[in-house]
């Protein structure tokens, strides 16, 4: 590793440690039942109740687990098992997309306590859910995403194509996209989804937020591995594009690096942490030198000819004297 690589680390960490300082608290962990953890920074954090979660905390659940998650906002949010989300207030949207981000998994989102005129919204890798304002109940699975809206009208739109395409739901409708398949929309949640949804989320439970004021802070609980965070860093680029500045001091892992450079074509963006040097600018190309001049060629002297009649030898380059003007020899002189 150069010293660019480790130069662009240090600047890198530096700056993913102000943010972390001045991320501010979303929520307080309610319900736990089972194992939860959050990855904030380069940290790993145990979640227990009464933990104060801060924005972008990325969750991760247990096979057998469920948590809840109640907001600043007002929104409760619970989570099923084995699943992955991105916290962040369910009223808050950026660049016109939601913040609360759902991975992988099952999430139920209460949002009748929202503020006045406030409305709830989630975001997935395929579909967006927005004006959420009742229960509204989402799965996302291998390819394939299954939203009910449990309590009152949601506004999704498929993403899947790269175009929004807005999808109207009303109370009681669910709505199922497939690979390959266009949306289907139907009048009540198919016999599968209901079968195999979790247990705390079919019966209404109460607000705890209430015994939990101020909340606790969590406590790490050591770093993350690769394997840990690698649908992350394969999620959508409105999700990853942060890691680079928050995770830029795992480049220095060997077995961190060495993943990483092996899914660059599904993350890209780490190329500018791994290899600095690539794109550090170009020195300007060599001035090209003037050819060198020929000397002149000699110029060799004229050849002397002898004058006519015995006189000295005359050189034709030598221009030949004036003749005299004088009286001339035996001429009178006046």
């Amino acid at each position: 590793m150069g010293r660019s690589t480790i130069l662009f680390v240090a600047i890198a960490v530096l700056l993913a440690g102000r943010l972390a300082c001045a991320a501010e608290p979303v929520g307080v962990v309610t319900i736990v039942e089972g194992d939860a953890v959050a990855i904030r920074g380069l940290s790993k954090f145990a979640l227990g109740e009464g933990v104060r979660v801060l924005g972008d905390d990325l969750v991760e659940t247990g096979k057998s687990t469920f948590l809840r998650v109640e907001f600043v906002d007002g929104a409760i949010v619970d989570l099923g098992p084995a699943t992955r989300a991105q916290l962040n207030r369910p009223s808050l949207r950026k660049l016109d997309r939601p913040t609360f981000y759902l991975l992988s998994g099952w999430l139920k989102v209460s949002a009748g306590k929202l503020g006045a005129g406030a409305k709830g919204s989630i975001a997935a890798p395929q579909l967006d859910a927005n004006g959420l304002i009742g229960e509204t109940v989402e799965r996302v699975g291998d390819g394939d995403v299954a939203l009910f809206a449990e309590d009152g009208p949601v506004r999704a739109t498929d993403r899947r194509s790269g175009v929004a395409v807005p999808i109207q739901l009303r109370s009681g409708d669910f709505l199922t996209l497939r690979k390959g398949e266009a949306p289907r929309v139907e009048s009540r949640p198919a016999r599968e989804f209901v079968a195999a949804l979790p247990r705390q989320f079919q019966d209404p439970l109460p607000s705890r937020i209430a015994q939990f004021r101020g909340g606790v802070s969590a406590k790490p609980i050591g770093t993350f591995t690769y394997a840990e965070v690698e649908p992350w860093l394969d999620a959508e680029l409105m999700v990853r594009r942060r890691f680079t500045r928050e995770w830029a001091a795992k480049a220095t892992d060997e077995a961190f690096r060495e993943r990483l450079d092996a899914g660059l074509t599904r993350h890209p963006e780490w190329e500018r942490v791994l290899y600095p040097e690539r794109f550090e600018p170009k020195p300007p190309p060599p001035v090209a030198s003037a050819p060198p001049v020929a000397p002149a060629p000699a110029v060799a002297p004229a050849p002397v000819v002898p004058a006519a009649g015995g006189s000295a030898a005359i050189n034709p380059s030598v221009p030949a004297a004036a003749p005299a003007t004088g009286p001339q020899a035996g001429e009178p002189g006046h």
